[in-house]
């Protein structure tokens, strides 16, 4: 999405947000539809066990508890929701194939030859699914971390850079690298994480396997 367009759905929310006139939403969603409708399109028709409507009420959810956190809290309305969907999606892809798994438990009393074919479709979807996430953890770390700088000092964005790159990422390493007390690292380090929200994000330990 190019900004432009980022600014103008981010300018309804806004407007949204002011009056909460229902009227509204049906700007909001549609611009918002358009710019995902493709990716919502590809993941239906990717996904396996999971189609167009269990897709399509993922989207809608997320549109309406990222409306209700932008809310409450302010912020990029576009970025959140955009973060949220990614997350959600891959907690659609856990539940997929632990339903999966069910499944092939079901079959162990069956025909040997019907639970082989069974093992090698759940083969082929976890590797499915773990080539989807190994590709998304790093794009949803970088945007998590976006979000979660924005507003903050130059001192705490650099920490974070550090934190990221140092190869132990450890308050006293970090400290003396920026030459800066190592107290003052873990204040900003604990500053941000206050701004984690398990909810909106999931577990923050999917970020930490991108590292």
């Amino acid at each position: 999405m190019n900004e432009l367009k980022k600014s103008h759905i981010n300018h309804l929310v806004a407007q949204y947000n002011e009056g909460k006139d229902e009227a509204q939403l049906g700007p909001i969603y549609r611009s918002l539809l358009a710019e995902y409708q493709s990716k919502l399109d590809y993941w239906a028709s990717t996904t396996l066990m999971a189609g167009s409507h269990e897709i399509q009420e993922l989207f809608d959810d997320v549109f309406m508890k990222s409306l209700e956190v932008i809310g409450n809290n302010g912020g990029d309305f576009v970025k959140l929701f955009h973060l949220s969907l990614g997350n959600r999606y891959k907690d659609l892809l856990r539940k997929l194939i632990t339903r999966r798994k069910y499944e092939l438990y079901e079959t162990d009393n069956g025909d040997d030859d019907s639970a082989k074919v069974e093992i090698a479709s759940e083969f082929n979807l976890e590797e499915h699914v773990s080539q989807k996430l190994t590709a998304k953890q790093k794009d949803d770390q970088r945007q998590l971390i976006d979000f979660l700088v924005r507003g903050e000092n130059e001192r705490t964005t650099a920490i974070v850079q550090s934190f990221l790159n140092h190869p132990k990422p450890t308050a006293t390493a970090i400290a003396k690298e920026l030459g800066l007390d190592h107290k003052q690292v873990s204040r900003a380090l604990k500053s941000l994480a206050g701004k984690f929200s398990t909810k909106q994000f999931g577990d923050y330990t999917d970020y930490l396997i991108a590292l």
